[in-house]
């Protein structure tokens, strides 16, 4: 992950600026470790040959009685553009709507970050507005574009 967490290019559109230091990772997945499963669960995305943590896949402000999650993922850009996000992402979905019985996931882009719109597209999430400085990264305020997928939606499209 620090590989990841340090690569300006892998977190122009994360939540939190580019790490610095070795500490900032060992915190930051210790943090993912600790955390309640029913608000936050996070998985190591793996080379299935090497084993090499490419990146993660996460929900997030968990509302398990309201049954919606946030999702968020985040791959080293050296392996982008292989699907390797659109299958980590796929089976967390399959994880949130199929054991956790959740009834809506939500993701969140940069309005800028085509690529990640695209992959939550592919997998049936509707687009469902722009949020004006609804994150602050650093000392900088983001706008958020929100797209959702509901149960019934995705059991539509696999149908």
């Amino acid at each position: 992950m620090h590989r990841c967490f340090t690569d300006a290019e892998a977190m122009r559109f994360w939540h939190h600026p580019v790490h610095t230091k070795r500490i900032e990772t060992d915190r930051a997945v210790r943090r993912c470790i600790d955390c309640t499963p029913s608000y936050y669960r996070f998985w190591a995305v793996a080379d299935a040959k090497t084993d090499c943590c490419l990146g993660m896949v996460t929900y997030h402000h968990g509302h398990i009685r309201n049954k919606r999650v946030e999702i968020g993922y985040i791959i080293d850009p050296a392996h982008h553009r292989k699907g390797i996000a659109t299958e980590a992402v796929s089976a967390m979905l399959d994880f949130c709507f199929g054991e956790l019985g959740l009834h809506r996931v939500q993701a969140f882009t940069h309005p800028d970050n085509t690529a990640s719109r695209k992959l939550v597209e592919k997998l049936g999430f509707r687009h469902e507005g722009l949020l004006r400085d609804n994150l602050r990264v650093g000392d900088e305020w983001r706008d958020d574009v929100l797209y959702a997928l509901l149960e019934t939606d995705r059991r539509r499209s696999q149908a």
